[in-house]
């Protein structure tokens, strides 16, 4: 039986190409018209349609990725579809490529994919995570996710866009199936459904910012519901920079250094960390000179929730001495914010 010539050249071992790719339609298609429309044109170029491993049960063959560079690197979410010799990547253009693994990144569930650029008509057009207030997101902030939402674009085919809101944040307490989602950070949670295939697409602001990655969909172990979420994108740097550009960041590098604050827990021992209480605060500190008080209660580090001392000391982890937080704290009724400068560890 002669198979549909879509899956005879996903099934290919060799790259195929044919001149009637960049065609998708064979009527005049009208240009963009409104900002957003315009919007979403722009960045259509930058996401491509991925194809991995079927015949899974439950498992869906189909996914999105973002581009990232112009030597062909395309970062997407870590599926068990995505394997080695059965990943291929589909350009804007329509053209069907090989993709090469990168290695993952288990703490945030993502995957790096390179296709050699040699093989692609004209420049790859990549996107990069704009600058950390560029990339701030806010509850009630208008959203546009973009993915090939249940496989309905093929080749050149343009990918759905969904529309919706950010409706919040959500911490770690959210599950795919089974198993905890990993990432520790604050995740996007938003109203425009991550559809089957929408899985490693972006999400953006209506004028074009990229600031999320979509996750698949996921289960609130709290309310058991499911849920659209995103990693935000000033997370995914690190990454990023090491994987892209052959560096480690600033960030990475600095983590690796103990921090002073000042603070001193209130932690007695037992199974469960408590609250991020705070017993006493150390004389000419850090946190000295913010003013914090016995009894005020650490609630935030920048934008990550802090629900006991453990996940205080986890996040502190991640920053270096001379990098400046935002520190939210509770004071009987009252929240409080400070900018809290982190001093270096003395040397012993």
């Amino acid at each position: 039986m002669r198979l549909p010539a879509f899956f005879a050249l996903v099934a290919a071992p060799v790259l195929a190409q044919t001149e009637d790719f960049g065609k998708a339609y064979s009527f005049a298609e009208r240009k963009p018209q409104t900002r957003v429309e315009q919007a979403i044109d722009r960045v259509l170029p930058s996401l491509v349609k991925i194809h991995g491993a079927s015949g899974l049960a439950t498992i869906s063959a189909f996914a999105t990725g973002v581009i990232v560079s112009k030597e062909g690197h395309i970062l997407t979410i870590d599926q068990i579809m995505i394997q080695k010799d059965r990943t291929r990547v589909v350009l804007y253009d329509g053209s069907v490529h090989q993709a090469t693994l990168l290695p993952e990144e288990p703490k945030l569930g993502v995957r790096m994919l390179k296709i050699d650029p040699s093989l692609v008509r004209g420049e790859l057009q990549p996107l990069w995570p704009p600058a950390p207030d560029a990339a701030a997101f806010r509850t009630g902030q208008f959203v546009v996710s973009v993915g090939n939402c249940f496989r309905l674009a093929e080749f050149s085919e343009k990918l759905s866009a969904t529309f919706g809101v950010v409706v919040g944040r959500a911490n770690t307490a959210l599950r795919y199936r089974l198993a905890d989602v990993g990432y520790d950070g604050d995740l996007i949670l938003t109203d425009a459904c991550n559809n089957p295939g929408h899985y490693g697409g972006g999400l953006f602001t209506l004028d074009g910012r990229w600031i999320g990655l979509n996750l698949r969909l996921l289960d609130s172990k709290e309310t058991n519901t499911m849920i659209s979420a995103a990693i935000p994108t000033r997370d995914l740097l690190p990454y990023l920079e090491e994987h892209v550009l052959g560096k480690v960041s600033v960030a990475t590098v600095a983590a690796k250094t103990p921090v002073v604050t000042g603070i001193v827990l209130f932690e007695q021992a037992g199974r469960t960390s408590p609250p991020a209480y705070v017993e006493r605060v150390i004389a000419n500190s850090p946190a000295a000179k913010l003013e914090l008080r016995p009894d005020d209660m650490i609630v935030r580090i920048d934008d990550y929730s802090i629900r006991t001392c453990r996940e205080f000391r986890e996040i502190l982890g991640k920053f270096g001495p001379g990098q400046t937080v935002k520190l939210t704290w509770k004071r009987g009724s009252a929240i409080l914010q400070g900018d809290l400068t982190l001093a270096a560890e003395a040397a012993k």
